[in-house]
């Protein structure tokens, strides 16, 4: 796992921005540096060594110095393709998975990333035709930040490297932050730079002679469903998942696993306990002070079952909080999901012992984990019908003032089918936003997307007759690459620890997909098969108990140690005075918090977060009026 950075230009900005770019990101790459200059292309990496230690510097150019990489990421099918590329007759000078993308892309060229099965990031550099190629994994697990202006492409992994580019300009993107506001993340391709772009995952992008084409090599195809009864997809289903978790114990450095004490991430460590035929490190963070979310017993007796070597962290859920001073600095977007607290203390933990730990990321959006899917299924029962296109009920919701329409159930009649579901956090939603932001934000935002426009082509881009699938879908392309997975990276790569997804590889994931819906969500069953499987490795009251997760205390920090954060944060010359919010108003959110007439915890902590990365990136910064 590595940082890479770099830009092709005409111009000449001079040797130390490189330089100044590939230092921003050291974190994720603390073993070395390295640097290629020549004529118009400049790629920077810091590497975190994880196979072929001695070997696989970076930038790695062919023998005849025509093609260069800069590489983020794990190849897992490195070995198969080396043998497939070697038979060629290219000849491997390294015994690691960086050289594979040069020799593949003399054999493939723009259809490289199509044979990869991995997460990554990787930018290549041909001499030969002057060409910048540009790829990221398919479910983007692995970050890139881009931008261009017509004559320079800079490039990075986290924004930050961006900001070290005297090309890059920091102008804030409002469409952005309306984004942001609504859902505690901006998704791709938006960043709070105006002119930043996230690389969706499953694209590529190549500039040649000064142009710039984007182009998509991977979706997932629902239509080819699996004629299987429950016993056969179960069986199918540990086989593909095994295969999946066999892959990624590839490494020449220590391996362990994250374990919560739920379903999906023991699996994981049940099968690496199984695959490797060893007891394997497994680390949990627990609360202290009897928090009812803390899952701490559950991973001792998950670890305890495996026989692992287990490291647990206990914690006062105020001490979560020291890891808040880091923040912005792990996160260079307004970014509110407040789990990433004890994910960074969690990486931290584990980075002591271990380099590389594997997670259970991803288990819900493959197999309806969420009771939420099970609701909406529920609910679209009353909305095809009342909201059918030709119904004249949309038109008279749509007529109701904004109060009359924050019930979901209600929203949901006024919207076309593909907008209903809107992904999972909602903070400010889009019907009652305007009641909160200023009349200058909403001239600046104007026509501007909402959440419910990228979910929308989400759910559009699959192809399922399945309502449950396409609930996925949007959730698989929205809340999970810009939300969770966007907090896994930064949260290890803070601590340079890489971590790797079973769940989410995409040769699994076209697997799963082919898997009928009533194998993912039966009844009030959810996640069907892998519960099934898990049978065969967990205890069975670990298996069937309820689903938990990191809620955090929220109120209790707003009201006790946060307090004076959100009196500097969010009143007076802190966010009410940046000209985004009608006056008073967030004055009246934090009334009626503190005098308990009103939960706005999650709306509070996006706000205090949101300020801070204000005060760090662009302290002077007003909307005019």
């Amino acid at each position: 796992m590595c940082g890479i950075a770099g830009f092709v230009s005409a111009r000449d900005f001079g040797s130390g921005v490189l330089v100044a770019m590939t230092g921003a990101l050291a974190h994720r790459g603390p073993d070395a540096e390295g640097f290629f200059e020549k004529g118009p292309v400049h790629l920077g990496h810091r590497r975190l060594s994880v196979i072929d230690i001695e070997g696989s510097l970076q930038p790695m150019s062919t023998a005849d110095g025509a093609v260069t990489v800069v590489y983020n990421g794990e190849i897992y099918n490195f070995a198969a393709l080396r043998e497939e590329l070697a038979r060629t007759g290219y000849v491997f000078r390294t015994r690691g998975d960086t050289e594979v993308l040069l020799a593949g892309w003399r054999a493939w060229q723009e259809r490289l990333p199509e044979k990869l099965q991995g997460m990554f990031a990787f930018a290549l550099w041909d001499e030969r035709d002057q060409t910048l190629f540009i790829a990221r994994d398919h479910v983007g697990v692995k970050p890139l930040y881009y931008a261009f202006d017509g004559e320079t492409l800079a490039f990075g992994s986290e924004l930050k490297a961006l900001y070290a580019h005297p090309a890059v300009t920091r102008d804030l993107d409002l469409s952005a932050l309306k984004l942001y506001l609504e859902s505690q993340f901006i998704p791709a391709p938006r960043s709070i730079v105006r002119d930043v772009r996230k690389l969706p995952p499953a694209h590529a992008l190549t500039v040649r002679h000064g142009k710039l084409r984007l182009q998509r090599y991977w979706r997932l195809d629902y239509k080819s469903k699996l004629e299987v009864d429950d016993a056969e997809s179960i069986v199918a289903t540990e086989t593909a998942l095994r295969a999946s978790v066999k892959s990624m114990l590839v490494a020449d450095v220590p391996l362990g696993a994250f374990v919560s004490g739920g379903v999906d991430s023991s699996v994981v460590a049940a099968m690496m306990t199984d695959l490797t035929g060893r007891p394997v490190e497994t680390f949990n963070v627990g609360f202290e002070g009897g928090v009812e979310e803390s899952e701490h017993r559950e991973a001792a007796r998950v670890a305890a079952h495996l026989k692992s070597h287990h490291h647990n962290l206990m914690l006062a859920p105020e001490h979560l909080l020291d890891a808040f001073d880091r923040w912005t600095d792990v996160f260079d977007e307004p970014f509110a999901d407040p789990a990433a607290l004890p994910t960074m203390l969690l990486a931290h933990l584990a980075r002591q012992r271990v380099t590389v730990v594997l997670t259970g990321e991803g288990a819900d959006e493959v197999f309806a984990g969420y009771g939420n899917y099970r609701k909406r299924i529920a609910e679209e029962r009353i909305t095809r019908v009342l909201g059918h296109r030709y119904s004249p009920i949309p038109a008279l919701v749509r007529r109701l003032p904004a109060a009359a329409r924050k019930d979901r159930l209600m929203r949901s009649i006024g919207e076309p089918l593909p907008r209903r579901y809107r992904t999972i956090p909602n903070v400010f939603d889009a019907v009652t936003l305007p009641r909160f932001v200023s009349d200058a934000f909403l001239e600046a935002t104007a026509g501007s997307e909402d959440i419910g426009t990228h979910a929308a082509q989400a759910y559009a881009d699959s192809n399922s007759a399945s309502y449950l699938d396409r609930l996925l879908h949007v959730d698989m392309n929205l809340w999970l690459p810009d939300d969770l997975l966007a907090k896994v990276d930064r949260a290890t790569m803070a601590h340079s620890l890489e971590a790797r997804v079973p769940y989410l590889d995409h040769r699994f994931l076209e697997f799963c997909a082919r898997l009928p819906a009533a194998q993912k969500l039966r009844g009030r069953v959810h996640k069907h098969v892998l519960k099934a499987i898990a049978l065969k490795y967990l205890p069975a009251d670990i298996v069937h108990r309820g689903k938990h997760g990191f809620v955090l205390p929220l109120s209790d920090w707003l009201a006790g140690r946060l307090a004076p954060e959100v009196d500097a944060h969010v009143l007076g010359d802190g966010l009410a005075s940046r000209g985004l919010f009608r006056d008073g108003v967030l004055e009246r959110l934090v009334g009626e918090h503190r005098s308990g007439r009103r939960n706005h915890a999650q709306r509070l902590w996006a706000l205090i977060v949101l300020e801070r990365w204000f005060a760090r990136h662009a302290p002077t910064w007003r909307l005019a009026s």
